[in-house]
């Protein structure tokens, strides 16, 4: 049960953390257009982007993306992509404190990660724009295998986390 609880306390942090963010940033950035065309009937696939994938993300490539909007001095895309990192370290942070145990919050954020993951590869299967935006790659170069590394790196980092975050033994 407490597996169960981390797991989905984890998921449910990782959505309104990652939707609360972009709808933030959308708003600081006097976007207000994106945040409707989150939500529109057509653009499905947008929200469940916001959603679920930021676990979905390479770290390796989360990190050369800051790097490169640094140098290049984009706040908004600095911002967005800090997203990606943010969301699935409160919900690591959640996960660890609502655990009952150590092993149970850091699997209840390694499927999450799976969760994530899922859906990452479900978007780039359908989508050659989510290949770009999820792996920067297309899926003949190499992006299903960035997904899965990447989604498995991050499950682990993340769920290290959680692990240390748990007051329980």
């Amino acid at each position: 049960m407490s597996l169960l609880k981390a797991f989905l306390f984890s998921l449910l942090t990782l959505m309104v953390c990652n939707l609360l963010l972009v709808i933030i940033l959308y708003v600081s950035f006097g976007r207000f257009d994106d945040i409707i065309s989150i939500f529109t009937a057509g653009a499905t696939t947008s929200l469940i982007y916001n959603l679920f994938c930021s676990m979905g993300h390479a770290i390796w490539l989360t990190v050369d993306r800051i790097a490169y909007q640094i140098v290049n001095d984009n706040l908004f895309s600095l911002f967005s992509i800090l997203i990606i990192l943010v969301a699935p370290l409160i919900a690591a942070i959640v996960a660890g404190r609502v655990g009952e145990k150590r092993i149970h919050s850091f699997f209840g954020v390694f499927l999450t990660s799976l969760v994530s993951m899922t859906v990452s590869l479900i978007l780039i299967f359908n989508s050659v724009s989510y290949q770009i935006i999820i792996t920067s790659e297309f899926l003949g170069s190499g992006a299903l295998f960035i997904v899965v590394g990447g989604s498995l790196l991050n499950g682990l980092i993340f769920g290290l986390l959680a692990f240390f975050t748990t007051k329980r033994k």
